[in-house]
């Protein structure tokens, strides 16, 4: 049993409006207050950046990083920069779990917060592994929000979440432990429509591969749809072997105003579009435990899923389709022009 004591929270992020970046009114401290709540006795690390307002909050230690900026992944189509935050994920995260001294930790975002502790019992729930792509020292639990199994109405690979993560502190470190991205610089070469065979591979992909690429160097993507049989048996093997994935409601974790209410992530086409635990659960059974008993009730719950994914999912295939043309022909000009 992992008790309280074991255990570090990481919090990471901004506590307020940060640069490009909105936040929603006393976020972080109704976060560490959640914290307070539900993991009483566990260690709060504030992973954050300078000349933030930090009155009223509370944690146990600090962590000020510099700040790394906004990154240039490619260039859009008409040779603008793309920019993301991915930088500041690295840092903030890596700075904060760099810190902890307890054998288990949580990365969590600075704009969620914890509704309950399940996530604890559930991480020792599933002790079989098999020994191929077995790359963690145990398991990692984490949040279904974002881990998508279809994107543009294709099953995709190595779609991780990154919102909330539950582990062996080396665990957690060997998946965020990552070097800084370099600027993109080329608007031709790391052009999104030449540099990718169709959509860019999304930044939550690109971070777990990353990661992955420390014990396997063989794994890789050429974009968000490169969604071969192989490349999906091998992540859906890294799941089952590595994970748990479970929804925020399953580990209790709660989620911030803007990915609630009319966002797309909470209706029933983006929540249908993202892995159920008894998938991942049907996954374990396939590579690491044959003899694990499914739940019954998961039989009603698949068949509400896969009609939703039959009426939002596979219907975008056809736009998505003629987008991959349209690309491929921006592409050529490109070429063309250049």
């Amino acid at each position: 049993m992992v008790n309280n004591e074991d255990i570090t929270i990481v919090v990471q992020g901004p506590v307020q409006t940060f640069q490009d970046r909105k936040q929603e009114e006393g976020i972080t401290k109704k976060c560490l207050k959640s914290v307070r709540k539900y993991l009483p006795g566990a260690h709060i690390i504030l992973s954050t950046w300078p000349d933030q307002d930090l009155a009223d909050l509370d944690y146990d230690e600090l962590v000020i990083s510099p700040d790394p900026g906004p990154n240039i992944r490619y260039f859009k189509a008409n040779g603008e920069p793309q920019r993301f935050n991915n930088n500041r994920q690295i840092v903030s995260t890596k700075a904060g779990l760099e810190r902890v001294k307890t054998p288990y930790a949580v990365k969590l975002r600075s704009d969620n917060f914890l509704t309950g502790s399940m996530f604890i019992e559930m991480q020792r729930r599933y002790p079989a592994r098999s020994e191929q792509f077995r790359f963690m020292r145990e398991r990692v639990v984490v949040s279904n929000v974002f881990t998508r199994k279809y994107a543009k109405g294709f099953p995709v690979a190595y779609h991780l979440s990154d919102f909330f993560y539950f582990g062996r502190t080396e665990d957690l470190l060997s998946l965020w432990d990552l070097d800084l991205l370099p600027n993109a610089t080329d608007t031709l070469e790391e052009n999104e429509v030449s540099y990718f065979s169709t959509f860019p591979v999304d930044c939550t992909q690109m971070f777990l591969l990353r990661a992955l690429s420390k014990f396997d160097p063989d794994i890789s993507l050429r974009g968000l749809l490169d969604n071969s049989r192989e490349n999906l048996q091998n992540s859906n093997h890294i799941y089952a072997n590595n994970l748990v994935i479970a929804s925020p409601e399953e580990l209790g974790l709660g989620l911030c105003q803007k990915f609630l209410g009319t966002a797309r992530i909470s209706r029933p086409r983006g929540r249908c579009a993202q892995w159920q635990h008894f998938e991942w659960q049907n996954q374990y059974n396939s590579f690491c435990s044959p003899s694990f008993p499914i739940n019954t009730r998961s039989k009603l719950t698949a068949l509400k899923v896969s009609l939703q994914r039959f009426i939002y999912v596979h219907p975008t295939k056809i736009e998505t389709t003629f987008k991959i043309l349209k690309r491929k022909k921006a592409r050529d000009e490109l070429i063309k022009n250049n």
